[in-house]
């Protein structure tokens, strides 16, 4: 009788994602069907908002498939939907899984190694560049407040929401955490969804992250070094001496080390090899764009309209302010 109890505890632990189970003690058994994965995966994206980044992952290492039905309408479907799906193959390359990715937009690589493997698992977390097609739409969204005191005292101890109903990780009793503005629900961690009010709790460095890699900066034109003016970069060189120095760090280039120079389309400006690395993996904002008075930091964003002045492609009403 106590066992019969245990193993339907256990089951409803299952059943509601309690019990952690490892894929490494799961024993696999029958034929891989790559349209069941796609159709349980299309069956729950397809509750997510449009606004949303909707995108399937699959990493397959069978070279067959068997499928209950033409997997052509489950990628018709897919396409349909908006949903874009990559696949990571452990063996070889699969025609059915380059044609789902070819109609998706998605990305198919053929692992060679272990490291290759993790390049290619390691390139699918950064999110895609938000498609112009891709409907946009306002989100409330609240950013939580820490309590350290309460009316000049000490804030009291609380239970987080987070962790509350989990039976793997019961919350504890702590006096610090994040506040819901709305409701005043505690978590400890973010982001999240408040289970009280469904308010959406961000942080402003998780909205500069996210920002940063749905709308990247363009790369920048490689240009010979001869073809860089010596009036770019900073104000300050020596013209006549014909010295070039890159826009960012200021440092004089040479043409034996140099031999290749970036050029932003919006800003006109000159950069350094090192520079541009920084600014498209790290920085994220080209200098130039951000520093100079007229020219719009986020003007990448936008197409440069028809008969605008290119050298200062901001705005009509940052030109009147700066005298453009």
């Amino acid at each position: 009788m106590a066992e019969d109890e245990h193993e339907e505890q256990k089951e409803y632990r299952w059943e509601t994602g309690y019990e952690k189970t490892c894929l490494a003690n799961v024993s696999l058994t029958s034929e891989p069907s790559l349209q069941n994965g796609l159709d349980l995966a299309l069956k729950t994206l397809k509750v997510v908002p449009p606004h949303a980044s909707r995108e399937i992952v699959v990493i397959i290492g069978s070279l067959t498939t068997c499928d209950p039905v033409d997997i052509n309408v489950t990628i018709d479907e897919l396409k349909k939907e908006g949903i874009r799906c990559s696949v990571i193959s452990l063996s070889a390359e699969i025609r059915v899984a380059r044609y789902l990715t070819q109609q998706t937009m998605g990305t198919f690589g053929a692992v060679l190694d272990d490291a290759h493997f993790r390049d290619q698992l390691m390139s699918q977390v950064d999110p895609p560049p938000a498609a112009k097609t891709q409907h946009n739409s306002l989100i409330r969204m609240g950013f939580p407040h820490t309590k350290s005191e309460v009316e000049g005292k000490d804030a009291p101890l609380s239970m987080c929401m987070c962790h509350i109903e989990n039976l793997e990780e019961p919350s504890e009793l702590s006096t610090t955490g994040h506040h819901c503005p709305q409701c005043n629900s505690k978590y400890c961690e973010l982001p999240v969804e408040c289970q009280s009010c469904g308010l959406t709790l961000v942080s402003a460095p998780h909205l500069a992250r996210s920002y940063h890699h749905l709308f990247p900066v363009p790369n920048f034109e490689e240009l010979p070094f001869e073809s860089m003016p010596a009036s770019a970069g900073s104000s300050d060189h020596d013209r006549d001496g014909g010295i070039k120095d890159c826009y960012a760090c200021a440092k004089a280039l040479a043409p034996v080390v140099d031999k290749i120079v970036y050029k932003c389309s919006f800003c006109k400006q000159f950069f350094c090899t090192d520079c541009d690395v920084f600014i498209h993996e790290t920085l994220h904002a080209c200098v130039g764009c951000n520093t100079i008075p007229g020219v719009d930091g986020l003007i990448y964003q936008q197409c440069t309209k028809s008969g605008e002045d290119d050298t200062h492609p901001g705005s009509s009403k940052q030109r009147v302010q700066f005298g453009i």
